[in-house]
């Protein structure tokens, strides 16, 4: 493996991806950022795991100048999957302590994404056993073939629920992070209310743009409040919902500097939605790169934050385009990241063909993604434990019980 990423100087070719990154009150060494990807390390009731530990400081020891975990649940009514981390009391607080540290120790700014996973909470096989909240109950289909009904979210509910981001947020400060990422895409609740047709109500938390928009603003204003002014909050925004109807990229760009001015410090700009991917018009939307490009750019002509492309720009040839053309003031990589987390150092090495691609069709990391992410191209004792974290050489302390 090459020296630590403070001693890579990066090629001139891709020198845009190597300089400072600020985000709010903080500065990232560099502009690639480790974007979140569902991997189910966690434990079942919620806790951080030493694998866990491993698996996000394993990416900043390989360069990335700010690490986002997948999603954190803000509270149980929000988890979707079984392995899915909690941060909803200071129970949790040793294990994010840790897992902050250690991203932290290899030089990375340290951020927990959280989320309200709203109608796809889980588990899924006893969907109907508990309340599932949405801002309305429109039927949608969970899984394919199988159609079902989330309950509409009450107004005491909204309000314990825009208090549970706050709290989550105020927790991870308190662990040791340097930011949350709010997750208000692909069909969670926060999305759920922005977009017209899951969003059905005719009392102020719907209607309108102006009622559609309120509980995303209110979370971030109450995240905000409940954390430091150096503590940096930022947004996975819906940018197109991609259907007839639906939430669009012009409502996106309306409600970004809205956003911005309730103190968000970067924005995820994610088109498409679970439900709307499967359209045959968004078929093959994932698999173009740079998918999500047009319409980042489009919020980074609106916004005076940083703005964050991802989505098929694990070529660095390309991520350096989109630096170069403006068209976003960072680069998210997730599953080049997770195939092969010293692609920074090896891009800043002037050696971007060594960076282990990934080439599968489909991906085992989503294959496995319920039970723990596995990639094909890891070293083959990395996919007999499971994940690939630490190498030998670079051991960290002994783990603390978490």
């Amino acid at each position: 493996m090459s020296g630590p990423a403070s001693e890579c100087e990066p090629a001139t070719r891709f020198a845009s991806l190597f300089t400072p990154l600020r985000l709010g009150g903080r500065t990232a060494r560099n502009r690639i950022v480790h974007t979140p990807m569902s991997v189910s390390y966690g434990d079942a009731d919620g806790s951080v795991t030493r694998r866990q530990v491993e698996h996000y400081a394993r990416r900043a020891q390989g360069g990335a100048g700010t690490v986002i975990t997948e999603n954190f649940a803000v509270n149980v009514a929000g988890r979707q999957l079984p392995l899915q981390t909690l941060v909803d009391d200071e129970r949790r607080l040793p294990g994010l302590r840790l897992l902050a540290e250690e991203i932290r120790r290899h030089g990375a700014l340290a951020m927990v994404q959280l989320v309200h996973a709203g109608r796809y909470a889980g588990p899924w096989d006893v969907y109907d056993a508990r309340r599932r909240l949405a801002p309305s109950a429109v039927p949608f289909e969970l899984t394919p073939g199988r159609t079902v009904t989330p309950q509409e979210i009450t107004v005491e509910e909204i309000e314990e629920t825009i208090d549970a981001f706050g709290r989550a947020a105020e927790l991870c400060e308190r662990a040791g992070f340097d930011g949350v990422d709010i997750h208000a895409a692909q069909g969670f609740l926060i999305s759920g209310f922005l977009s017209p047709r899951t969003n059905r109500r005719t009392d102020a938390w719907g209607g309108g743009f102006e009622g559609r928009v309120r509980f995303a603003l209110e979370v971030v204003r109450e995240v905000v409040r409940r954390t430091s002014p150096s503590f940096v909050v930022g947004v996975h925004l819906l940018s197109d919902e991609r259907i007839a109807g639906g939430w669009t990229l012009h409502d996106a760009v309306r409600l970004a500097p809205m956003l911005e001015a309730e103190g968000a410090a970067f924005f995820f700009g994610v088109p498409a939605t679970f439900e709307t991917m499967r359209l045959p018009a968004n078929a093959a939307l994932m698999e173009q790169r740079g998918y999500s490009v047009a319409d980042n750019a489009a919020l980074t002509k609106v916004t005076g934050v940083p703005v964050v492309a991802n989505g098929g720009l694990g070529d660095p040839h390309d991520a350096e385009r989109v630096l170069k053309a403006g068209q976003a003031e960072a680069i998210g990589l997730a599953r080049a990241l997770f195939t092969d987390p010293d692609w920074p150092r090896k891009v800043a090495a002037a050696e971007p063909h060594t960076v282990r691609g990934c080439p599968c069709d489909p991906p085992r990391c989503l294959r496995t993604q319920l039970t723990g992410a596995v990639c094909d191209r890891w070293p083959a004792e990395a996919i007999e434990r499971g994940y690939l974290g630490y190498d030998p050489e670079d051991s960290p302390p002994p783990c603390k019980p978490v």
